[in-house]
């Protein structure tokens, strides 16, 4: 009896534990949130005069809304969602039905079976036989397969000399358990298909982030260097009324009889070559406008896709202190491919664990009871197969051994070469990472130096022309040497735009480099808001 009881208490603790698994952890992938950009960004555009003014800020929220690449990773995460339902779905219970008929009249010369001497040598022996099956089977956590069965068996027979029945009703309910004791036991090796597709999704929210990142970077990119343009354009257009200030007061001295004609000539020359220098800069206006608006996708918008941008942010120069510990440090923190890599590595690690099970022979605990009913009609036999009081059970053990092993042997030796590549490309990824961050870090700081050395340029420049310009008053100089102070502080003017704008687009690079520019533009995911 006690036998008895523990293989009952097998067969109850097995579906127990299988109706915990079915229901730990699922959730409905329909209802997982999709990461996002926040926060939403109200453009603001003037309807009548086609302007639309951006901030980085809205220009990099704005962006990481509507790129394509970054819609189509919110997919991938989507499908990620219904990938980790479906290893899941291992251990969904299968309910299989069957139902035969079976209808037989065979030729019997058997006595027993026909029942009567006097019957000729050869005489029919009619059989009919209807099976209904039920079967509650399901894989739990454990490895094991449990199962639940009903079977109804009604057979009638003519002649039927000997039967104390007929028709007759016959069933049976069993409970059975397949348990793995050596491979494919335990439940890691179960569930980890579970765990490594849940890694595989946040695989792909790091992947998301980091094109997060690079499309920010192209943002903020084409958002100074369209500054760049409007800046330029500015120091073309006061180089051009440099020159033509100059031509006027030449024109003046000329009439007057104060200078030669030939001056005049030199001023128009210097007004025509700045007027070529500003058409140039409205042409690059334009070009650095569409690569602004190309990255934004404006194209897609019919409201705003012909309208000219307004950046709102100015070109402001406050000088940043590079601490190369921190930010590398840092970098080690935020940098999603990192966290991609370490994700690939124990995915790695588990399927190599996974593979090692699998070296090991098959042995099989198999164990169950049955409980049997028979009767004149259904009824009866239901009641007798409930009253317990025909009882079986049955254990056993089943042993496969792979002789050689060479496939699982195979797949383990790939698994552990696969687990060693994964940790090397970590390892390069973060000397990638350091050497990446550095050279950032080295930019910023380069810029730096660039800014005032640039400036102190410019003012240098303005001190010439200013000089040239008082001797020219008094007759010292010419107008060729007024307009080569003029080029040089045009020149010098570049320059200092050029390296204030290196320098907004180098801290944007280091940003990048670190992991952080999306902290820089306050801008998170969704999900990682409701955290």
């Amino acid at each position: 009896m006690s036998e008895k009881k523990f293989i009952l208490f097998l067969v109850i603790t097995s579906i127990v534990l299988w109706c915990g698994a079915i229901s730990f952890g699922d959730e409905d992938p329909s209802r997982t949130q999709t990461p996002s950009p926040m926060p939403q960004t109200g453009i603001e555009l003037d309807s009548q005069l086609r302007f639309v003014s951006l901030s980085l800020q809205e220009s990099v929220a704005y962006a990481l809304r509507n790129n394509f690449d970054l819609e189509i990773s919110r997919l991938n995460l989507k499908i990620q969602d219904y990938d980790i339902t479906k290893e899941k779905s291992r251990f969904d219970p299968v309910l299989k039905l069957e139902g035969n008929i079976q209808d037989s009249e065979t030729p019997s010369s058997n006595l027993l079976q026909v029942g009567s001497s006097t019957a000729t040598v050869i005489s029919p022996f009619v059989m009919n036989g209807r099976t209904a099956d039920a079967v509650l089977q399901s894989l739990i956590p454990t490895g094991a397969t449990v199962s639940l069965g009903y079977n109804v068996f009604r057979e009638f027979v003519d002649p039927s000399p000997f039967q104390l029945l007929n028709p007759s009703y016959t069933n049976f309910i069993e409970a059975s358990i397949t348990q793995p004791l050596l491979k494919g036991a335990g439940w890691f090796y179960n569930r980890s298909p579970i765990y490594i597709a849940r890694n595989n999704k946040k695989i792909s929210l790091s992947q998301f982030k980091s094109r997060m990142l690079e499309v920010s970077n192209a943002v903020q990119e084409a958002y100074w260097n369209y500054v760049r343009a409007m800046e330029n354009l500015k120091v073309a257009k006061k180089s051009l009324e440099r020159a033509e200030d100059l031509l006027r007061k030449n024109r003046v001295q000329v009439e007057v009889g104060t200078l030669a004609p030939v001056e005049i000539i030199d001023a128009e020359s210097g007004v025509a070559s700045r007027v070529e220098a500003v058409i140039l800069a409205e042409n690059t206006i334009r070009d650095r406008e569409d690569e602004l608006k190309k990255i934004l996708n404006f194209a897609g918008d019919e409201i705003i896709s012909d309208a000219t941008v307004i950046p709102t942010d100015k070109p402001s120069f406050e000088p940043e202190k590079v601490e190369m510990k921190d930010t590398i440090r840092v970098a080690m923190e935020k940098r999603p491919e990192l966290t991609e890599l370490q994700l690939a590595t124990e995915n790695a690690g588990m399927q190599t664990k996974r593979r090692k099970n699998e070296l090991y022979p098959q042995l099989d605990f198999t164990g169950g009871i049955r409980y049997t009913g028979l009767g004149g009609d259904a009824s009866d036999s239901n009641d007798a197969v409930f009253s317990e009081r025909y009882q079986g059970e049955f254990l056993g053990l089943v042993l496969s051994i792979p002789i050689g092993n060479r496939s699982a042997r195979s797949e383990y030796n790939k698994s552990k070469l696969n687990e060693r590549q994964t940790m090397i490309n970590f390892k390069k990824k973060e000397l990638d990472i350091v050497v990446e961050v550095r050279a950032s870090a080295r930019q910023v700081m380069t810029n730096v130096e660039r800014v005032n050395a640039t400036r102190k340029a410019r003012e240098l420049a303005a001190k010439r022309l200013e000089n040239e310009e008082t001797k020219y008053r008094v007759g010292r100089t010419t107008s060729l040497e007024v307009l080569r102070a003029q080029e040089n502080l045009a020149i010098a003017e570049f320059e200092e735009t050029r390296a204030v704008i290196d320098y907004k687009i180098s801290q944007g690079n280091l940003e990048k480099a670190k992991g952080t520019i999306l902290d820089a533009y306050d801008i998170r995911l969704e999900e990682e808001a409701k955290t």
